[in-house]
């Protein structure tokens, strides 16, 4: 036996470095843990606390590997119901925590705004490439036809509604073709019109429809139809799995019942409450650092509503416990809306967070219940 095939008996097998390490606390970065950890020098690590540890299983929700190619469409059969907002801002905070980047277009034919609510100027963009998609062989010329805002890149629509009626569902599968060699996940901002050649291009290749809605009581039942004619025209796998995005946009009289509300758009699987914000509502270039807490937080549960669909069929998704996000945490929505497909989830979801509020109230951390009153008052 030669020296090489002879076994080395003074070799030994290092343990791993696991069981040999204590456990160590997460570093808090709210509140007043974070305070304690930094006055003491990390001495007192009190942890987060649930409210930031929610907040962090968020973040790894949005930013979860995406192993194909993910569509959402952006849909309602109303206009004035924040749609292109709510692309906006969805897109915003899902380009800031993906680690993969972020593209959406701006499909709506009639004189679309997607682009200049994000950069603050009126683009042509979507027709252009259309015309010129058999020359495009690299990233650097798709990028002439597009535009950037931060971490997100854009899609200009076209401005001019005659040009943008023009546009087809094989122009779409066409652009969608190119785009996705470069992005795999793109957001689309739609039109209203369900009957216009390009919808069906866009629900063909979409694999989660947001459907934006309103207290008001069209805006509601239009985002109600919605879901309806996804499941009457053969999309019933986008019904199924919709999410359904209620702003608080405008005033409505008290004479609006918001838990009928409520139970009306209970047919989406997931459902998201914007709260009021006067930045949304200017209706100008799009600032994420100017929304109010409330309302980033309601942005940010639409994102993880949507990564949560990556990679799921969509009986799956159906059958799990429905996300409500956004404004119905506050105190002004915690009764759940008695929705008899999944009531009981809803109770459980309102339980755990009256209990959960009631547990982790540090001093510094109740303005947020003041900054909430004023959105769900409008």
């Amino acid at each position: 036996m030669s020296d090489l095939e002879r076994p080395n008996k003074s070799v030994r097998t290092i343990p791993a470095e696991g069981p040999m390490v204590r456990p160590r606390r997460t570093r808090p970065r709210m509140g007043w843990r974070s305070m304690a950890y930094s006055a003491t020098g990390g001495l007192w690590n009190p942890g987060p606390s649930e409210k930031e540890q929610r907040h962090r299983d968020r973040e790894d929700q949005i930013a979860t590997q995406l192993r194909g190619k993910h569509v959402t469409a952006f849909f309602c059969l109303k206009g004035g119901v924040s749609k292109t907002s709510t692309t906006a801002a969805t897109s915003v905070a899902l380009a800031d925590l993906r680690p993969d980047p972020v593209f959406a277009i701006d499909a709506n034919p009639d004189a679309g705004d997607l682009a200049e609510r994000l950069v603050g100027r009126q683009l042509a963009g979507i027709t252009s490439l259309s015309r010129n998609v058999d020359r495009i062989s690299s990233l650097e010329d798709l990028s002439q036809f597009t535009v950037t805002a931060g971490r997100l890149t854009v899609l200009p629509g076209e401005p001019n509604p005659v040009l943008g009626d023009s546009l087809s569902s094989a122009d779409f599968e066409q652009i969608l073709g190119v785009v996705q060699r470069y992005y795999s996940y793109v957001q689309v901002d739609c039109g209203t019109g369900v009957t216009h050649p390009l919808m069906h291009g866009i629900l063909k290749y979409a694999t989660t429809v947001v459907v934006p809605a309103a207290w008001s009581v069209t805006g509601a039942r239009r985002a109600a139809e919605t879901i309806d004619w996804l499941e009457n025209n053969g999309f019933e796998h986008l019904a199924r799995t919709s999410i359904c995005v209620l702003t608080a946009k405008d005033i409505v009289s008290r004479s609006v019942d918001k838990q009928a509300v409520l139970e009306h758009l209970g047919k989406a699987a997931d459902l998201v409450v914007v709260p009021a914000d006067p930045h949304m509502a200017d209706g100008g270039t799009f600032d994420w650092d100017l929304l109010r807490p409330h309302t980033r937080e309601a942005f940010l549960d639409i994102g993880e509503a949507i990564t949560r669909r990556f990679d799921r069929p969509a009986q799956e998704i159906a059958e799990a416990e429905p996300v409500l996000g956004g404004a119905l945490a506050d105190k002004a929505l915690r009764t759940p809306p008695v929705i008899p497909s999944a009531a009981g989830s809803q109770d459980a979801y309102a339980r755990a967070e009256r209990a959960r509020r009631s547990t982790d109230r540090p001093a510094d951390d109740r303005h947020t219940d003041d900054a909430a009153k004023a959105p769900q008052n409008a």
